[in-house]
């Protein structure tokens, strides 16, 4: 869940999912030697698309186009195009055709940082995870986050909470709090949901990216430290702690072996980048989504096996992980209940395996709580795993153990 922007890195989950800075720049059409009047000597052109980062929540996915504008599709009312209906192919997020730096999809709902540091949610507002007093009725498109300023450089979108980090080193965080996922204890914060963003304490000033999963928090700072507040009873805090009703606010990750280059949060399990692309990770490990080959949880970091030491990109997601490497391979480990590792099989991996179909082509990924989603060199956006609201963006409901391609994302 998560899920990076601006100049800094942003990780968001569930969730969450990483999110890389991101300039809107077109992409100029390939140069052919075709010409207009001799259409016989011109192969069709190939499909292309517009996506250049994607994130999934737990029954939707949003991609970043070129354009610095955002599409959704997926579950009921979670698309932000005003509308309740489910979508089952990607459709354009009402008001954010521009302007869009980084987008975070989580639980039930979706936020978006734009240029000029202004955030906007929408979707599910149950817990104020959408900053609205509203809690009865969903917004069905983007709404400005109140009482936030607009120094905002990163974003973070949970289960049931969001958080931004600010160009002071500030982080602000809203919504659910019964797990401390706010990094607030819940004396100061009655019935443990805040309408309001509210300041984390006990954090350095010099934070660098920022992860959340379903009911934890995760920060970095530049000189390589990792900090995580919220739910720990599997351990997803990485400070040696776990237990029932075991949470906390702000503690520092224990045992990573290098500086910490990008986090990113699952549902009860972080991963972080550390070095020059080793992946290490902490927490949760019933469906394998340590990737140590064990389903033993771990409350200290430990590393995938089989992965190489240069990973780029690594993202949690409910139960599974992903990374992708410099040779443009996508692998997954973890849950596979659903087909969201896109081996082709249904069977939880406790070790990193290839995705299939997706060659070297890959250059984002995210995973949600049960389906995957890949951006590929040109632009097109390829999904799998569950599709019981259409969040593959295939224009079915049906499940996928392999990739298959998102509509409505084609350029023109």
């Amino acid at each position: 869940m998560k899920h990076r922007v601006g100049v800094f890195l942003v990780c968001t989950a569930l969730t969450s999912a990483c999110l890389d800075p991101i300039q809107s720049t077109p992409t100029p059409p390939p140069e052919t030697d075709c010409q207009a009047d001799v259409p016989p000597s011109c192969p069709p052109p190939q499909p292309r698309g517009l996506a250049r980062k994607v994130t999934v929540g737990k029954q939707h996915a949003c991609a970043l186009l070129e354009t610095g504008g955002v599409r959704c599709w997926g579950g009921t009312g979670l698309a932000g195009d005003g509308t309740l209906a489910l979508r089952a192919t990607a459709v354009d997020v009402r008001g954010l055709t521009q302007g869009v730096l980084a987008v975070s999809a989580g639980g039930e709902h979706t936020c978006a940082l734009l240029e000029g540091g202004q955030v906007r949610c929408w979707g599910s507002n149950n817990r104020f995870q959408l900053c609205l007093p509203d809690t009865a009725n969903p917004a069905l498109e983007p709404k400005p986050v109140i009482d936030l300023n607009t120094d905002v450089v990163a974003l973070a979108v949970g289960g049931e909470h969001s958080c931004t980090l600010h160009a002071t080193g500030a982080v602000m965080c809203w919504g659910n709090n019964d797990d401390i996922q706010l990094g607030l204890p819940s004396i100061d914060i009655p019935n443990d949901k805040s309408p309001k963003p509210l300041a984390v304490r006990g954090l350095p000033s010099n934070l660098t990216s920022i992860t959340a999963g379903d009911r934890h928090t995760c920060v970095a700072s530049s000189d390589g430290k990792a900090w995580c507040w919220g739910d720990n009873r599997y351990g997803a805090l990485g400070d040696g702690k776990s237990g029932p009703g075991v949470r906390s606010g702000p503690v520092q990750v224990q045992g990573l072996s290098g500086p910490v280059r990008a986090l990113t949060a699952g549902a009860s399990h972080t991963c972080a980048r550390v070095g020059e692309g080793t992946i290490e990770c902490w927490g949760l490990n019933a469906s394998g989504e340590l990737g140590d080959d064990t389903a033993l949880n771990r409350a200290v970091p430990v590393r995938p096996v089989g992965l190489p030491s240069d990973i780029q990109v690594v993202r949690a997601g409910g139960g599974s992980t992903c990374a992708l490497s410099p040779d443009g391979r996508a692998r997954c480990w973890g849950a596979n209940g659903e087909g969201q590792l896109g081996d082709g099989t249904l069977l939880h991996r406790p070790a990193p395996v290839s995705v299939s179909d997706l060659g070297g082509e890959v250059v984002d990924v995210d995973s949600g709580a049960s389906n995957t989603c890949a951006v590929l060199k040109d632009g097109r956006v390829q999904c799998w795993g569950g599709n019981a609201t259409g969040q593959l963006g295939d224009g079915s409901q049906t499940d996928r153990k392999t990739p298959v391609v998102v509509q409505g994302l084609g350029a023109p």
